[in-house]
């Protein structure tokens, strides 16, 4: 342990990086590291269940600030779409605070959809995210779920994930901080080694066998905080990319452009059915009409398919800890009906960013906030 202590004068004071002193990962032994709590990061589902049984999940995810513009694309390619199973089709959202609409991200819970953390600042620095400490990390982080809480009055217990901004880790920083703060699970690194043979979500208890593709990963053991990895996509050239939108090389046409994103969905589902992922930020949509009209053939397309379901990306968590088969009437559960913990009175209000310029911020508070909520004041105080 490099933990130190260091005195002054009379006075001894504790200066400790925590994360030196954690206990580093050992190799994982599947004996050992069992589910529901415990799962080694290998391409099998660890159910047991034959791979034709195993329902496929698709997780349709979006970084960044829920505004108008994006609400009105989800509602149009998502809203009143069905599961084989009867239950709506949902998204994760991992929220960044600035532009984000409150009373819209409320509606989205009431829906089903999840909402997840991607920080306060969303600070355009990858250095910033790389040289983070533990305590302004669970800043960025818890600071922005008693935003969620507050503004949109969604439940703690319903905010369970994050998605680092950038995608940069600060190496063990992140993942303890994340830990500390009770959050489930992380979805932040890319793969591209297990890009034709996925990877399962996995916790970090034990060593990943999973590539690092964006340094520093994690070394220390971090029980019971599960990694939900970002298979990368290949565009027409074979470039990968850990996001649609940054992939450059593909059609500009819906009809073409659905049939390449349908192929990187048939990775996962003609191979080990590990949730096939569809990470973005839903500006990609604004960008040309045809990518948005090339999503919603994809999504026509999925749910025609009868052993596919989008779910959540926690819902996927909990069906991996606790795996049916297709067999199963309703393999995920009950659907989900999700009441509100106060009434949601849109307010908006004309707030003073932390630039100096103004911000107009809408909310399910009746009271609009003194100041403008930020990293170490969520709460506009």
């Amino acid at each position: 342990m490099k933990c130190t202590l260091i005195l002054f004068g009379i006075l001894m004071s504790m200066t400790i990086n925590w994360t030196e002193c954690l206990k580093l990962a050992e190799p994982c032994i599947p004996t050992v590291c069992k589910l529901p709590n415990c799962k080694c990061s290998t391409i099998e589902s660890g159910s047991g269940i034959p791979t034709s049984k195993i329902p496929q999940i698709v997780l349709l995810t979006f970084d960044d600030a829920t505004t108008g513009q994006t609400y009105g694309k989800f509602a149009e390619a998502l809203f009143n779409r069905k599961n084989p199973d009867g239950c709506p089709i949902t998204a994760t959202h991992f929220l960044s605070h600035e532009y984000t609409d409150y009373t819209l991200v409320h509606d989205l819970w009431l829906k089903g959809h999840e909402i997840a953390l991607h920080s306060v600042t969303h600070a355009p620095v990858q250095d910033y995210w790389l040289k983070i400490n533990l305590t302004t990390f669970k800043a960025e982080f818890d600071d922005m779920r008693q935003i969620v809480m507050h503004f949109a009055g969604i439940p703690k217990s319903d905010i369970r994930g994050a998605r680092l901004s950038f995608l940069q880790t600060s190496g063990n920083i992140s993942f303890q901080g994340l830990k500390e703060l009770g959050l489930v699970y992380d979805s932040s690194m890319p793969t591209i080694r297990y890009v034709d043979n996925p990877l399962w979500p996995y916790t970090l208890e034990y060593a990943s066998h999973q590539d690092c593709m964006i340094e520093p990963c994690p070394t220390a053991s971090f029980p019971n905080v599960w990694e939900v990895p970002m298979t990368m996509w290949l565009d027409e050239k074979n470039v990968s990319c850990s996001m649609v939108d940054a992939c450059t090389n593909i059609p500009k046409q819906a009809e073409p452009l659905s049939k390449w994103i349908i192929k990187q969905f048939e990775r996962h589902y003609n191979n080990s059915r590990a949730p096939s992922p569809v990470f973005m930020h839903a500006a990609w949509f604004l960008r040309s009409d045809e990518y948005f009209k090339a999503y919603k053939l994809f999504i026509d397309h999925l749910v025609r398919l009868p052993d596919v379901y989008l779910v959540t990306v926690n819902k996927a968590i909990e069906w991996v800890k606790n795996p049916k088969s297709l067999g199963v009437k309703k393999p995920f559960g009950e659907c989900e009906v999700r009441k509100p913990t106060f009434d949601c009175s849109p307010r908006n209000c004309k707030l003073t960013g932390i630039d100096g310029n103004e911000r107009w911020m809408s909310s399910c508070v009746k009271t609009c906030p003194d100041r403008y909520p930020w990293i170490h004041n969520p709460l506009g105080k």
